[in-house]
């Protein structure tokens, strides 16, 4: 599933790629999940002029310059695509957006979990009030991290996992800031003290500003690409997911599901306390 690098480099570039088109014509799949309903959707879409693209935790929000705004979730496989008009080749395509700067701005999703949606200001709203804060907001400090983290009695890797507690978090960064933080996954947020409170906030901006910087993460399924349909780097540093041996000390990794995701362990930089 797209993180938060991945969905700020889509949110990104679409912003600076996409503002100031207008969207001529919306072709959308009426069976894919689509809010208010699909008609309704295009109606309210259609003729829009885009004023800019942002990110919401791991939502892509297009604004229109009549104050609206459409949300796309991009859940595990859904990609956004900026195509010519001749590429007929992508799979899966759910909603087909035609600019009038000659671009087809293509929403595909193979597994179909995400979403679309035509939002007003109190959707917008509602929406932030959906999540807790990200690490990457520089005025979150160590303490209220904890505090929010320990709001919920779990291991820290279900917790930074909830959307409600952080905002942005997905199993490939949370496994590296562990890593980092010489935290155990299945540590509880009980247990978690000020100074890993501080060790863990600061690994996950550490990674999360690596992952932007790299343009997000592209696993073998390729199932993440920019809106160019170019795969991210991050892949290339990460520091124990997908590991097979620890590179701090050479110990075999564990891998193990906690919460359903794969988790990657090395048993000698992360003891279990």
């Amino acid at each position: 599933m797209p993180e938060l690098p991945e969905v700020h480099t889509i949110a990104s570039d679409l912003n600076k790629h996409i503002s100031g088109c207008t969207i001529k014509k919306v072709v959308v799949a009426k069976t894919y999940n689509i809010k208010p309903t699909a008609d309704e959707f295009v109606a309210n879409v259609k003729g829009k002029k885009v004023k800019g693209a942002r990110r919401i935790a791991k939502n892509i929000v297009i604004d229109f310059e009549t104050g609206d705004s459409m949300i796309i979730h991009l859940a595990m496989t859904g990609q956004v695509l900026l195509r010519d008009p001749d590429v007929k080749t992508d799979k899966w395509v759910k909603a087909v957006f035609v600019l009038d700067n000659g671009k087809n701005l293509i929403f595909t999703d193979m597994r179909a979990f995400g979403k679309l949606a035509y939002a007003q200001d109190h959707d917008i709203e509602d929406l932030y009030k959906k999540y807790g804060p990200e690490p990457l907001d520089e005025g979150l400090t160590a303490r209220e991290f904890l505090n929010i983290l320990q709001k919920k009695k779990t291991n820290i890797k279900k917790a930074l996992l909830e959307q409600s507690l952080v905002a942005g978090i997905g199993n490939i960064y949370a496994n590296d800031a562990l890593f980092l933080s010489k935290i155990h996954p299945e540590t509880t947020t009980q247990q978690l003290t000020q100074q890993d409170a501080e060790n863990l906030l600061e690994s996950l901006r550490t990674v999360l500003k690596e992952g932007i910087a790299h343009r997000g993460s592209t696993l073998s399924d390729r199932m993440y690409v920019d809106i160019f349909g170019n795969a991210g780097t991050q892949q290339n540093f990460f520091r124990i997911f997908m590991k097979k041996a620890c590179p701090t000390c050479g110990t075999k990794v564990e891998v193990k599901s906690i919460g359903g995701r794969g988790s990657y362990i090395c048993p000698n930089c992360q003891p279990l306390k």
